[in-house]
């Protein structure tokens, strides 16, 4: 090992515990940890998405996460969800995020405008909870999509919970170029901190995602603010059947 990456190592090691060692010893720190390090990011995702959906629209957010986003840290998304008079049914598979976003939309004061559930979006319950009239005006996956264990399953699932012209808006980071540092990196991070920050993905996987769920592409544009680099690139794209 060089001088350099010792030097590095023992500087970096204070961050490394904290990431490593605070999500296990206690879970309730992982919420914290993952909004910390992508918030900054997923809060644009959100303003864009906002700012399509027509006033009084039902919206069903998979993966909310801790809600964070939805509301932005300066309060400026709840600003427009309450402006916009949206709902938004929140589903997250991760008992430590719904338990945050519970209290962030409580300090946010949109207890009208945000039902939480502890719940899979392929859950039978869910599907049967917002059928019928309950359907929703449109679906959106804020980086979630493609953590899912069957993504085309899970687009498929959303749209049926969706209104026949219900539109569903999905905001991902794509690789541009192979990067074999983080292709490792990304994934190892679930083993090293239990938070998972998925993995690489490049645009032709999410072709063949939508493909396979048998939805087309409307609209594939950056998000405004965002990274975009020859390396990533963060995109809003918006499906329909």
């Amino acid at each position: 090992m060089t001088p350099l990456a010792f030097v590095l190592i023992w500087c970096m090691s204070p961050l490394l515990f904290a990431l490593v060692a605070l999500p296990r010893i206690f879970p309730s720190v992982m919420s914290d940890i993952y909004d910390v390090i992508i918030i900054h990011m997923t809060e644009k995702w959100y303003a864009a998405v906002l700012a399509r959906l027509p006033k009084g629209a039902r919206v069903l957010d998979v993966g909310i996460g801790t809600a964070t986003a939805l509301v932005g840290r300066k309060g400026q998304n709840a600003t427009v969800v309450v402006e916009k008079d949206l709902t938004f049914v929140g589903v997250d598979y991760e008992d430590a995020y719904i338990r945050k976003a519970i209290d962030v939309v409580r300090k946010a004061k949109l207890e009208k405008h945000v039902d939480l559930h502890c719940r899979s979006i392929y859950d039978a319950e869910l599907a049967s909870m917002l059928s019928g009239a309950a359907r929703c005006d449109a679906a959106y996956f804020s980086g979630s999509l493609t953590l899912m264990p069957d993504p085309p399953a899970a687009l498929r699932a959303a749209a049926d919970m969706c209104k026949p012209k219900g539109l569903v808006y999905v905001t991902q980071t794509f690789q541009n170029a192979p990067s074999p540092v983080m292709a490792r990196l990304k994934p190892l991070l679930r083993h090293l901190t239990t938070i998972d920050f998925g993995r690489l993905t490049y645009r032709s996987e999410l072709d063949g995602i939508i493909k396979a769920a048998g939805m087309k592409v409307l609209e594939d544009v950056p998000v405004p603010g965002s990274i975009d680099t020859k390396a990533q690139t963060a995109r809003l794209l918006v499906l329909s059947r």
